[in-house]
């Protein structure tokens, strides 16, 4: 969904910098002391689990090693324009499905706290941070940041015994041919994502929402319609739009319009409980999916002269046209997309094109142009 502003440094809050202070007239110049032991948490939500996992565990997991909640930050995100209704041709269709992910849906960025969970059972969770500046939305005067409780069940990255966090994971991408900087894959995180209390704009939603300075509103998982946000921490409420009301909406340049009676918010978080439904792995997995890039852009790949893409695990290709917003002045030059594996743990796609630069495929002095001769393996027509 389109975001707007930027995002600043956190300047200390004025009450810490003076508190402080009078700590340190107070101490001379000796050390501080009684400053030892645990400390107090900034804010703490109370959450429920709910619902049946044994009927939504993946195939070949009997059972969950260990059941966690972790507070997740989101990102500011857009869709890369192949995946938008008006850039793909209807026989790219499959590979959409199965390789672009939900326009609307919460994007992780960083994963803040995390708590063991028993299902049915209230629990609460704790931060002892404020959201930091990368996380925020906005500029000094009005930002906002959002999150979301995920449960999971805690493997560790290799699948094993869990390390205690949600590890977050990334789309798998073909590698490129040609010259370069070395192509870093992370392989899949063993966690398995079953919930999340915010999942997609286009269902009902309970949030965590922090702000800073007053409200100013945008396309950072908006909720026109619903009372701003208060100062400071809070969980808030929306019942959610359809996606045909967000992608008119986005094509108009306005924000789609939340049904005020769904909305709902807390300033005081310790007395809203959050409930984190069950969902499944096949529906809540991109919530534990962060994205390579987030402003819309591709990275148009140089196809292997040599060696034709691996399409094994149910890849899906198609060639297509170039969407509009990256056509320039090459409108003719066709592009081979292909999917993920079907076992990959983030939907997501890589594209491939017979001339074209690493950081534009419209670049005038291309670095590849294989358009006079293609690979033997390339069947799209140019």
């Amino acid at each position: 969904m389109t975001a707007t502003g930027r995002r600043a440094g956190i300047a200390p809050p004025a009450a810490a910098v003076i508190a402080l202070s009078i700590a340190a007239a107070a101490s001379g110049c000796g050390n501080l002391e009684g400053l030892g032991g645990p400390t107090t948490p900034l804010v703490t939500f109370n959450f429920v689990v709910s619902g049946d996992i044994a009927s939504v565990r993946p195939p070949g997991v009997d059972s969950e090693r260990a059941l966690q909640v972790a507070l997740v930050w989101g990102d500011q995100w857009l869709t890369e324009p192949f995946c938008l209704p008006t850039q793909h041709p209807a026989s790219a269709q499959m590979v959409v499905d199965q390789g672009c992910r939900d326009p609307f849906g919460f994007v992780p960025l960083r994963v803040a706290a995390d708590v063991p969970v028993t299902i049915g059972v209230p629990t609460t969770i704790s931060l002892q941070d404020l959201p930091s500046s990368d996380i925020l939305v906005g500029d000094l005067t009005s930002r906002v940041a959002y999150a979301s409780l995920v449960v999971y069940d805690d493997r560790g990255n290799d699948g094993g015994a869990g390390d205690g966090t949600l590890n977050l994971a990334l789309p798998h991408r073909l590698p490129s041919a040609g010259p370069g900087p070395p192509q870093m894959d992370t392989p899949d995180t063993g966690d398995i994502v079953y919930g999340a209390s915010f999942l997609t704009m286009t269902a009902p939603d309970q949030r965590i929402g922090y702000l800073e300075g007053f409200f100013t509103p945008s396309g950072f998982y908006p909720r026109n319609g619903c009372d701003p946000p208060p100062d400071g921490f809070s969980v808030l409420s929306a019942g959610g739009f359809s996606a045909e009301a967000g992608l008119s909406s986005a094509i108009a340049g306005t924000l789609p319009p939340e049904d005020p009676t769904a909305c709902a918010s807390s300033s005081a978080p310790p007395d809203q409980m959050i409930t984190i439904p069950i969902q499944g792995p096949k529906v809540a997995a991109e919530a534990g999916c962060m994205e390579r890039t987030d402003d819309s852009s591709i990275r148009y790949r140089q196809p292997s002269f040599d060696k034709a893409p691996d399409l094994s695990g149910n890849r899906i290709e198609v060639c297509a046209p170039l969407p509009s917003f990256d056509a320039g002045d090459q409108p003719n030059l066709t592009q081979l997309v292909i999917t993920g594996r079907d076992t990959d743990r983030c939907m997501g796609l890589t594209h491939y094109t017979l001339r074209g630069c690493r950081n534009n495929v419209a670049c005038a002095v291309p670095q590849w142009d294989y358009t006079a001769s293609p690979p033997s393996w390339w069947t799209c027509t140019q």
